[in-house]
């Protein structure tokens, strides 16, 4: 959904846009219109968002929930670990499959490790966000959540260590490493090259910053999705993920840098870059 997810980002940070705007950023994403008016299109039937006027389009409720579900996990490898893991057990019946499945997706997608069936663990106290959840599916009956310092019987190995419940085990550490490792290869090899030709030139293209800068945004965000940002002692060795990670946002904060404040796409830039 990477494409409609940007479009629902781009229509969360305004009231109202004109579809030919957003037909010239991704004209320069090399989409062609066709495309565009094609999601905007599904993203309008699933009721996503809403045409305020002929071709003007606004995001609706139901859209501004989609993307808090894609943008609310944060980096945490800024933080300092409480030595707490947080836990969650369910058993929701066949009959609430739907929910189920939601929910467990979410989980995985907050960082969450399946631990044992219908048990996910956590490191970060993202217990707010797991509530909200519940509230959301309407599952409070069917799960359980818990927080604690101890195990009295196969905790979590850090790096290094023996045991039976393995961090890099429960959370497929390896494959997510080699995901990193990709995208630096192709950070290095074709992204951060073509920027750096973009800006030879002494009044670069605003628009093509901007797309460079949507570009990176979402490949922050789909790391941040699948990586769990463990403790730093239940990463190997050979982890990349914090440094990768690093990397990446200085130089989307360098490209968030570059586009003036009275530039039209100024106000498409998140927050922290503001």
């Amino acid at each position: 959904m990477t494409i409609e997810k940007q479009l629902l980002y781009l229509l969360s940070k305004v009231d109202t846009m004109d579809g030919k705007e957003l037909l010239k950023i991704y004209e320069a994403m090399n989409y062609t219109p066709q495309t565009i008016r094609n999601l905007l299109s599904k993203l309008k039937k699933e009721k996503y968002i809403v045409s305020v006027d002929r071709s003007v389009y606004s995001i609706s409720s139901s859209g501004r929930d989609v993307i808090h579900s894609f943008y609310r996990k944060k980096n945490y490898y800024m933080e300092k670990w409480n030595e707490k893991w947080y836990i969650v057990l369910m058993e929701i019946p066949e009959t609430e499959r739907k929910k189920r499945d939601t929910f467990r997706r979410n989980l995985i997608q907050l960082g969450f490790g399946h631990l044992y069936k219908s048990v996910y663990i956590h490191p970060w106290d993202i217990s707010h966000i797991i509530i909200n959840m519940i509230d959301s599916l309407e599952i409070e009956s069917y799960v359980t959540m818990l927080a604690s310092s101890e195990f009295i019987l196969n905790k979590i190995s850090s790096e290094g260590s023996s045991g039976t419940n393995k961090a890099s085990e429960i959370w497929n550490l390896e494959k997510i490493n080699t995901l990193y490792k990709e995208k630096l290869d192709w950070f290095e090899q074709e992204f951060e090259p073509a920027i750096n030709q973009l800006l030879k030139d002494k009044n670069p293209d605003i628009l093509k910053i901007f797309t460079g800068y949507l570009r990176l945004g979402e490949t922050i965000n789909d790391l941040l999705l699948i990586d769990p940002m463990l403790p730093p002692e239940f990463s190997p060795k050979s982890w990349m993920g914090t440094n990768i990670l690093d990397k990446f946002n200085k130089f989307h904060q360098s490209l968030a840098n570059l586009i003036p404040k009275d530039s039209f796409y100024h106000v498409f830039l998140e927050k922290n870059h503001n």
